[in-house]
């Protein structure tokens, strides 16, 4: 086990991703408030990578009613990590924004190419052009969200 270093508290974790969840999103999705409770392994980080759509994702409190909820940009190519106190706070994802919504304070240098969102070299050949553009138009409506996690302490 390699212990992963975290910026913002230059602490060095134990961390074994041991599952990951895939979520998929039409720009008519949106996930409800929720907690990621089930693990053992609360002490453990969740990381999530975002691809597709820029959505907004809100962070809550220990409970529901706890204020204020914080609304976040989540844009193609963030990564998140939840960890720390954090860790079991009440989230969800309220919505996709289409890409005709202006992201006015975000530079257009920030947000990610498709060739930077997904960059994929399994050895031999890189993607074939007809697989990256089915893959660039999916994009271009959705939005696919990978976290991994620690399940076991």
């Amino acid at each position: 086990r390699k212990g992963v270093e975290f910026p913002s508290t230059q602490k060095k974790i134990q961390f074994t991703p041991s599952a990951s969840i895939v979520n998929y999103y039409n720009q008519k999705s949106n996930m409800g408030g929720h907690r990621d409770d089930l693990e053992l392994a609360h002490d453990k980080p969740i990381v999530s990578i975002s691809l597709g759509l820029p959505a907004i994702f809100l962070l809550g409190g220990k409970s529901k009613q706890d204020e204020p909820v914080l609304p976040i940009l989540i844009r193609p190519g963030d990564v998140m990590c939840m960890g720390g106190d954090s860790r079991m706070n009440f989230h969800g994802m309220v919505r996709l924004l289409p890409t005709t919504v202006p992201l006015s304070s975000v530079s257009s240098t920030i947000l990610p190419t498709m060739d930077q969102q997904v960059s994929v070299d399994c050895g031999k050949e890189l993607v074939p052009e007809a697989d990256k553009a089915a893959l660039e138009e999916y994009l271009s409506q959705h939005r696919i969200n990978i976290n991994v996690r620690q399940v076991y302490p």
